[in-house]
């Protein structure tokens, strides 16, 4: 159990609420763009037998598209670890948000036409969230 005796952490994170809207529309440009040039090189790589190299992009899109989301929600991202399964139970997300993610994820592998359809899903996410960044800015 953490003690807090002197309030160095309750201070900290009493400047964290309201979630700062400077830092949600950071993180949104950040990361969206960032979503993009990732899914970039996975899309131009799927036929250059390095699976590795597509699923790193793959990978590291997905995890700035989580970023996306949670700062929509005004929460904080702070590890990758399950942040996909936490988006379920957010209010702001794309529809069926795991469901694509876990399919796009399965379906990476050295098989072309496999791999091209991960692609297509993640490709359609950014699409969806690139659509939508404008209605997100308060």
């Amino acid at each position: 159990m953490l003690v807090d005796s002197k309030r160095y952490i309750s201070e900290l994170k009493a400047k964290t609420i309201p979630y700062p809207k400077n830092l949600k529309n950071a993180i949104l440009g950040w990361f969206m763009f960032e979503a993009s040039f990732s899914l970039m090189f996975a899309k131009a790589n799927i036929d250059k037998d390095d699976i590795s190299y597509v699923c790193g992009h793959c990978f590291r899109s997905i995890s700035c598209l989580n970023q996306v989301v949670f700062a929509l929600n005004e929460e904080y991202c702070i590890n990758e670890k399950k942040a996909v399964k936490m988006i379920d139970g957010f209010k702001i997300k794309p529809q069926d948000y795991k469901i694509k993610i876990d399919e796009m994820v399965t379906l990476i592998s050295s098989n072309k036409d496999n791999a091209t359809k991960a692609v297509d899903i993640l490709q359609g996410l950014v699409n969806l969230a690139t659509r939508a960044k404008p209605r997100w800015r308060s």
